[in-house]
């Protein structure tokens, strides 16, 4: 539920739980949630990062009162989009009415081929970074593939994107490429974002084509405002990784015990029995799920079982 919020399924019980209490130990928190106290110490520090909780000085956490506590986050989250979207509002007008000012900061690329030209440019040229948000429905070739030797990719799709049948084997050939990949619940706009320097995104947040058109953004401060609600939308999204390498922010990979627990669940086995079968608890078959459902970007377990088995995670 507070996903949007950058608070996970974890953070959200002991957050709960603390609303629940009021006021609680590490101790009296991890024991009643049966999570090991340095996990639970971790998660209660984040909390008081976001300032829904704060901490005395006797290791007590109090937990702010949720309307104070989570509406300044959702406070903070509409005023950067709203802050985005006013300035697109903008950009637009300039555009429509040819203002002079926006000379050589906003072009407009109305056409099949001038949008083909400006996305073979940057493959071509790309030297430092490619940023990208990709939610459906596409308009452009969701494939961007780019041949270039730009160190660093970071990709986010919007979690509507999975039921594409086509973007599981697309993330997973993007993830052996060495790009970094997320899944946000929820995008603002598609965009493609070039070394920090130009930005493409179409002219309506909700385009089905090619028209209206797209605005190529080069202006200093516009691309800087586009860049900072990229690195806004990448902090809150959930890491995924398909290999045991490039873990980001603590986030577990797929290792073998979850391939062989992703099966079992496939089969339809109750938690009980996997448990027995990997030689664990029915508890830590539990916890793993919930692990693996946060690193897919999924909220079920049929989601994830779907995911795992159209990008290949399971051996047929």
């Amino acid at each position: 539920m507070l996903h949007g919020l950058g608070i996970d399924e974890q953070d959200e019980a002991v957050y709960v739980e603390l609303l629940r209490r009021r006021r609680a130990t590490v101790v009296d928190v991890a024991e009643s949630l049966g999570l090991p106290a340095a996990e639970t110490a971790t998660v209660m520090a984040r909390l008081v990062t976001l300032g829904l909780v704060t901490r005395d000085d006797d290791e007590l956490y109090v937990v702010v009162p949720p309307d104070v506590g989570l509406g300044t986050l959702i406070v903070q989250r509409q005023a950067a989009l709203q802050q985005v979207q006013g300035r697109l509002a903008q950009l637009v007008e300039v555009y429509r009415t040819g203002a002079a000012a926006a000379v050589g900061e906003v072009e407009a690329l109305t056409t099949p081929e001038q949008l083909a030209t400006w996305i073979d440019n940057m493959e071509r040229g790309a030297k430092q970074e490619v940023l990208a948000f990709f939610r459906p429905p596409y308009v452009l070739d969701g494939d961007l593939d780019v041949s270039t030797d730009a160190p660093r990719y970071r990709y986010v799709y919007e979690r509507a994107a999975l039921d594409d049948p086509r973007t599981p084997d697309e993330i997973g050939r993007f993830l052996k490429s060495g790009y970094e990949i997320r899944i946000a619940p929820e995008l603002p706009s598609k965009m493609i974002i070039v070394d920090r320097a130009a930005v493409l995104l179409p002219m309506l947040p909700d385009q089905t084509s090619v028209r209206p058109g797209f605005l190529l953004v080069r202006g200093q401060a516009l691309v800087h405002l586009l860049v900072a609600l990229f690195e806004r939308v990448w902090q809150a999204a959930t890491p995924l990784r398909l290999t045991a390498t490039g873990v980001t922010e603590g986030v577990p990979a797929w290792d073998d015990v979850d391939v062989a627990l992703l099966t079992y669940l496939l089969s339809g086995m109750p938690d009980k029995t996997v448990a027995s079968r990997l030689g664990t608890s029915e508890r830590t078959v539990q916890r793993r799920i919930q692990r693996l459902m946060k690193l897919a970007g999924t909220d079920s377990r049929m989601q994830l079982a779907w995911y795992a088995a159209r990008s290949g995670l399971i051996p047929s």
